[in-house]
């Protein structure tokens, strides 16, 4: 039987025996190409990798699939982790397929849709004060966290390289899909919260580029809120580390305020000639309401900051209207239930009611 989703890729990634590989059917999400943002930005190629369509609405499926295969391959009796959401809901689903325990250390504000989706498989949640807003704070449990599961035989599952580098090894399938759909790019623009997203897809075409696969590597533009801008303003500023200040923003899935792959992320921006954007709230979800209205692209807020930040890069002249460009679409629209009655509620409460001879 051929390999399907990441496993596809088996024999780039860390070896996991056929026997032991976790898979719900992540990966292989389609890249649709726009047919009508990009036209009016000037764009003329213009494409988005819906990782919205993985299992439980994410790419962190990736690394779950990834993570839960080492796990019961390496017989941890259960996996530990944190999340702001997508993570935690992605890895209790693959944790209740693999027939292992989940704990894990949430945001107290956590979004009440991706809590529930953490929930139904019935994994061990704990809230913690502060975490995912002051840097310390997420330091803190991060560490706690690795020590926890070296000290029980438990398998740690932050999805960032700095934690968890095997597992993280899965999000290089996200370059070589698109590599394989399209080409190498002349650009890919990537959500950024902690860094593991967007090091992972550079290290992936970086990988194709080793093996003189191509010729060329994409600019990377890395996409953070202004509210939690602290690696795009660190690497901007030169500082060689993330820049210091507590998370305002209000998009749930980057509220990383102690980035753990900022540094492999400066790297990625440097060794790309990278664009880094910093982008309000409010141009974000101006952004995924376009995306839904006229490319029928429902995402959460965090996936859509990819082309908000791709529209500042274009105005301010950083990318050529003639390039070949990719958005990563992170994560599904129904992660976030109050935006998205936000997003419909004029709509919702004007609704005509008929009788129905009146139709």
């Amino acid at each position: 039987m051929m390999s399907t989703g990441i496993w596809h890729f088996a024999d780039s990634l860390p070896v996991v025996e056929p026997h032991n590989r976790i898979t719900l059917g992540e990966g292989h999400t389609p890249l649709i190409a726009s047919s009508s943002i990009g036209a009016e930005l000037g764009l003329t190629q213009l494409y988005f990798k819906l990782e919205s369509l993985n299992p439980t609405g994410s790419y962190k499926d990736r690394i779950s699939a990834m993570a839960l295969s080492l796990a019961k391959q390496s017989g941890k009796t259960a996996c530990i982790g944190t999340t702001s959401g997508n993570a935690g809901a992605s890895i209790a689903a693959y944790a209740a397929k693999a027939g292992i325990p989940y704990h894990v250390y949430v945001q107290e504000n956590i979004i009440p849709a991706k809590l529930e989706q953490v929930l139904v498989h019935q994994a061990h949640v704990y809230k913690v004060k502060g975490l995912g807003f002051d840097p310390a704070i997420g330091t803190k449990v991060f560490e706690q966290v690795r020590d926890k599961a070296i000290r029980n035989n438990w398998e740690a599952v932050i999805t960032a390289f700095a934690y968890a580098p095997l597992a993280m090894e899965a999000v290089q399938t996200i370059a070589w899909e698109i590599a394989d759909q399209l080409g190498v790019p002349d650009a890919v623009f990537v959500p950024v919260g902690g860094g593991g997203l967007f090091s992972g897809v550079y290290k992936g075409f970086h990988r194709i580029r080793q093996q003189n696969e191509a010729s060329k590597l994409p600019r990377m533009g890395a996409c953070q809120s202004a509210g939690c801008s602290n690696l795009v303003r660190g690497w901007q500023q030169g500082l060689g580390q993330p820049a210091s200040g507590a998370s305002t923003s209000m998009i749930s899935g980057i509220q990383v305020s102690n980035p753990p792959d900022a540094d492999i992320a400066f790297e990625a921006l440097d060794g790309s000639q990278g664009v880094g954007s910093i982008v309000a709230d409010e141009e974000t979800w101006k952004w995924q309401r376009e995306l839904a209205r006229r490319e029928g692209i429902y995402c959460e807020p965090a996936g859509a900051i990819s082309l908000a930040g791709l529209v500042q890069a274009v105005e301010t002249g950083q990318i050529n209207r003639t390039d070949k460009i990719v958005c990563i679409i992170s994560g599904a629209g129904y992660k976030d239930l109050e935006q998205q009655r936000l997003m419909v509620q004029e709509a919702a409460t004007n609704i005509p009611l008929y009788d129905a001879d009146q139709l």
